[in-house]
Parts: structure tokens; C-alpha cells; sequence
């Protein structure tokens, strides 16, 4: 028959507390740090999912999952889109030019990349971080062109400034340089990303950016996937029906590294806190070991009334899982509370104090992204829980092994 006393005394010492300040004191600690890693853990990994989230969805979102070039133009483009899009794997298409430049205004300049895109079909590629009306300026006007925020800023650029943009020329044949070719251009508007590319990208007609290129067909195809960790895969299977003078690249080459990181970081991250609640559940087995000493007559007075020592186990295994169970209930609450929030709270910060957390100059996006796994905080609370209670067994059964005469002998 299950015995309810146990239980009920184990409740007890841990709403009483302690009979020393000192005691009292380490148990508040022990508890406090439980909240505080569990609280810390999840908004880690919240923030680090977030920035998983964003990487997928917005900078992927923003650039091509597989770009496959021809270095002298595609003159067959209908023909070689008909061919990409019948993969499976294949969501879009859109041809595309690109060119690096020196874009210059006011005596002001920096580099560029300048893409040329087909405006009809443009939705799928840049509709996520261009508003329509803004498409359409260049769509009806060959002469404008769209510049990042970053770099309008750089160059105090808005609609309907003039700037020129300084293009290098290159003779392959001969393997020298010519003179650099200089293109005058209108702002058509200003478009922002959130990500490093608001630091050099310039959009305008694909016609537009081709000539200036000096080709006379589009240099490539872009490509958007279904499953974009198939990109190599599906590169190299859609580069195998196609001539040798076509070359690709996917998002690996470009941001694979920073994929990488991220995981990376989130798992060392996650390992650092991991030790605080270690920490912080050590400090439980310190406060139950001084709760031990301190109950020691009472024990021993239990222990005459007839409890065994399994009884005696099972009182502080009791008070052990409280202290785990409501300090990782605490804390779950109080990371979630944080992960929910951490965004808008951030912001607030940026606006109080005028400064910014990330820059788009240096890192991939330039605000702070937060992405709350339930299943995370199930296995964060699970873990910190599961290891308070096995840390309890010690001295509970330490516990369970006093003397009641050597005790009593003294009273």
C-alpha cells in the first residue's frame, strides 16, 4: 500500500524552508539559478531557431537556390527553361544578368551588384522585399533602377536622383582590361531587405542590365526549389542534359558556411547553458545535503514511530522534485514569456538607446529573429527535471542511513 506521509512531509519541507538563514538562503539560490538556466536555455534556442527560420525563409528567400550561367549568353532561353522546370524538385524560373560596379553620386561611391531580372515574372524571386508599384517603375521604364536601402543611405539617395554607375570591361579574347564603360541611371525607388544583401544589390530591367553587360542574351537562369537541400543534387542533375558551356552555383557555395555556423553556434550555445543548469541542479544537492543535516533529529524521531528507511528516501526525493519540477515550470515560463517577446523588447532597446544590435554589414540580417519550439521547451523542461531528481538520490539515501539512537542519544 502506497504511504501518503512521505509525500506530505516532503511538501511540507519544502514550503517550511529551513531552520537556518543560511539554509534558506542556499535553497532560494539553488532554485533561482534552476529558473534562471531553464529560462536561459530556451530563449538560446529560441533565438537560435529564429535565426535558422530566417535564413531559411528570408536570405534564402532572397537569393537563387541554384543559378545556372552561360558565359557568353543564353540564346536558347525558352527551350532551357521548358527543360529546368519539367524537375520535380523545380518550384520557378526567371532569366537573369548581373554585373559588379562602382556606383557614384555626389562624390560619393561604393560597390555594387547590379541585377537585371524579367519584371513579369519577378514575383516569385523578389515580391517578398519589393512592393508591386515599385516593380512596376522599372517595368515601364528601362532607364530606372531599384537601389538596397543600405545603399541609398550610403549615397543620401531617394526617387528621382540621378546616379552614374562605373562598369569594368574586360576583353577575354586577349586577356585585358578596356576602358571601364559609364552608365547613367534614374532611382526608381528604394526597397529593403532586412538582410546583408540591402548592402549592394540594385535592380532593374533584365534588357536593361544585359546591354550594359554587353551581351546579347541573358547570362542565366535562376532557380527556386521545393526542397532546397537538394540544390547540389539537383544542380548536377540538371547540368548533366546540358551543353559544357554551362556552369551553376547554389546557395551552399554562397551561404552554406553561414548555415553551417548558425547550427554550430546553436549547439555550442546550447552546451554553455546546458552547464548552468547543471550548475544550478549541483547547488539543489548541496541544499538538500544541509537540509539533511538540519532535519537530523527529525528523521531519527520518524524513525522510532516505525518509518523505514525508504520512507525517508522517498521525503526527500519528494522535496528534491518539487524544487526541480517548480523551478523548470518557472523558468519554462519565464523563457517563453522571454522568447515571445524578445523581438519587440529588443526593438525597444534599439529605439530608447539609438543604436543597433546587427547590422546588415555585418551580419546576414539586421534584426534580432526568435522562433519558439514547443517540443524544445518539452525537452528542455524534461532534462532539467529528469536531472534534478537524479541528483537527489544521493542524499536522500544519505538520509535514510541516519542512526536514530545516534540521534536521540543527546536529547
Amino acid at each position: 500500500m502506497l504511504k501518503i506521509f512521505p509525500f506530505f512531509i516532503g511538501w511540507r519541507y519544502f514550503r517550511a524552508g529551513n531552520s537556518t538563514n543560511l539554509i534558506s538562503f542556499i535553497s532560494l539560490m539553488a532554485i533561482s539559478g534552476l529558473v534562471l538556466g531553464v529560462a536561459l536555455l530556451i530563449l538560446v534556442m529560441s533565438i537560435m531557431n529564429g535565426f535558422e527560420r530566417e535564413l531559411q525563409g528570408k536570405i534564402l528567400g532572397s537569393i537563387p537556390h541554384i543559378q545556372i550561367s552561360k558565359t557568353n549568353g543564353i540564346d536558347n532561353l525558352s527551350g532551357l527553361i521548358d527543360l529546368i522546370e519539367k524537375d520535380k524538385n523545380v518550384v520557378s524560373t526567371i532569366p537573369f544578368s548581373e554585373i559588379d560596379g562602382l556606383l557614384t553620386s555626389n562624390g560619393n561611391a561604393m560597390p555594387v551588384q547590379m541585377l537585371g531580372i524579367d519584371i513579369l515574372k519577378s514575383n516569385d524571386f523578389i515580391g517578398n522585399f519589393v512592393a508591386g508599384d515599385l516593380i512596376k517603375s522599372i517595368r515601364n521604364d528601362d532607364n530606372k533602377f531599384l537601389l538596397a536601402k543600405g545603399v541609398a543611405n550610403k549615397l543620401s539617395l531617394q526617387a528621382g536622383d540621378n546616379v552614374v554607375l562605373i562598369v569594368p570591361q574586360f576583353n577575354p579574347l586577349e586577356n585585358t582590361k578596356l576602358t571601364p564603360k559609364i552608365v547613367s541611371f534614374e532611382v526608381g525607388g528604394v526597397f529593403a531587405t532586412k538582410t546583408s544583401l540591402d548592402q549592394k544589390l540594385v535592380i532593374g530591367s533584365l534588357s536593361k542590365v544585359t546591354d550594359i553587360i554587353g551581351l546579347s542574351h541573358p547570362q542565366g537562369i535562376r532557380i527556386k526549389l521545393a526542397n532546397i537541400f537538394n540544390a547540389r543534387e539537383t544542380g548536377y542533375r540538371l547540368l548533366s542534359s546540358l551543353s559544357e558551356n554551362y556552369y551553376f552555383s547554389d546557395w551552399i557555395q554562397t551561404h552554406g558556411n553561414l548555415y553551417e555556423a548558425i547550427k554550430m553556434s546553436r549547439k555550442m550555445i546550447i552546451l554553455l547553458v546546458f552547464f548552468v543548469i547543471a550548475i544550478a541542479v549541483f547547488n539543489v544537492v548541496s541544499m538538500l545535503m544541509m537540509t539533511v543535516v538540519d532535519k537530523h533529529s527529525d528523521i531519527a524521531v520518524l524513525k522510532t514511530q516505525g518509518a523505514r528507511n525508504s520512507d525517508i528516501t522517498m521525503i526527500f526525493l519528494t522535496q528534491g522534485f518539487l524544487i526541480g519540477t517548480i523551478g523548470s515550470v518557472l523558468g519554462a515560463a519565464l523563457g517563453i514569456l522571454g522568447s515571445l517577446n524578445a523581438p519587440f523588447i529588443i526593438n525597444k532597446i534599439e529605439s530608447i538607446f539609438e543604436f543597433s544590435l546587427l547590422d546588415s554589414s555585418v551580419y546576414p540580417i539586421d534584426y534580432l529573429p526568435s522562433s519558439l519550439v514547443w517540443s524544445d521547451v518539452f525537452l528542455v523542461v524534461s532534462v532539467a527535471i529528469i536531472l534534478n531528481l537524479l541528483v537527489t538520490i544521493y542524499p536522500s539515501l544519505k538520509a535514510a542511513k541516519l542512526s536514530p539512537a545516534n540521534e536521540l542519544k543527546y536529547y
